[in-house]
């Protein structure tokens, strides 16, 4: 007699699943992830898919080059301590972080670099909040049955200590639930607050680049930036010496159509260059 499948696993990845997603990625097809995982296709197509876990190799080299920037950040070593490869938190931790820096197009703040760390910092203790619940949910039903059993017998059957330590275990169970929910709750607004600082954060710099482009007041304020004044400053740079390569190629001699040989540039330097030959 065939054994029946067990029906397929429902609701949010778990950490170990996100774990085997990504060390299998480019070994097994999508069909054959869902299939060891017994999931369906679809939320492994969608994690792969957030996550950019199948990008050509341009793609790869930036997201080395951002884990890298990560690993020499002066909290990296404070990161490390609080979570492990093992469980995949850490793991997680940088395939957030690569993906949020990109999203920001890498222009991050040391003051947005914190908020972004304590961001997910937060979401892998939502993870393991979540986690503990559904633990405790399912304590709770074995529980919950084996408390109903000994009920269904008659008074004259029931083992009493038993039951009297099961309803324990149940009413613990239950607090625990109760417990994680209000943990889950306040990390939630915790998070959302940083999102939310972040956000403004960001908005105000974009507010500022864009009155620094309409006043001479609003680029002063831009100017402030000192990440902002350091790049006006580089593209200034460049400016210049883009103009003077150009200046010094007017200032040589040049063939135009008509076989005439002039300088299409003319300067005091040159003019005396040309005296000081003659001479």
């Amino acid at each position: 007699m065939a054994h029946k499948k067990p029906p397929r696993k429902r609701g949010q990845l778990s950490l170990e699943e996100e774990k085997y997603i990504r060390e299998n990625v480019e070994q097994q097809s999508i069909e054959e992830i869902a299939e060891s995982l017994n999931r369906t296709v679809s939320p492994i197509t969608r994690y792969i898919n957030e996550n950019q876990l199948l990008l050509d190799d341009s793609d790869k080299s930036i997201n080395e080059l951002l884990r890298h920037k990560l690993h020499s950040k002066t909290f990296w070593s404070e990161i490390t301590r609080q979570f492990d490869y093992e469980t995949g938190e850490l793991q997680y931790f940088e395939d957030t972080w690569v993906g949020l820096v990109k999203q920001f197009r890498e222009d991050v703040l040391p003051a947005e670099e914190l908020q972004i760390k304590q961001f997910i910092t937060i979401d892998i203790l939502i993870n393991r909040s979540m986690k503990e619940r559904k633990r405790h949910i399912a304590e709770t039903e074995k529980l919950q049955k084996q408390v109903d059993a000994e009920y269904s017998l008659s008074e004259d059957n029931r083992d009493i200590p038993k039951l009297t330590n099961l309803e324990t275990q149940l009413s613990f169970a239950r607090n625990s639930i109760a417990n994680y929910t209000n943990e889950y709750t306040k990390l939630l607004n915790e998070q959302q607050k940083i999102s939310k600082d972040l956000k403004a954060t960001r908005e105000q710099r974009i507010k500022r680049v864009e009155d620094g482009k309409s006043s001479w007041t609003g680029l002063i304020r831009m100017l402030e930036d000192e990440l902002i004044r350091e790049k006006e400053g580089r593209e200034m740079e460049i400016l210049k010496m883009a103009s003077e390569k150009f200046k010094g190629n007017l200032q040589d001699l040049h063939t135009y159509q008509d076989d005439e040989v002039d300088r299409p540039f003319l300067v005091p330097e040159v003019t005396e260059g040309q005296t000081d030959d003659n001479k």
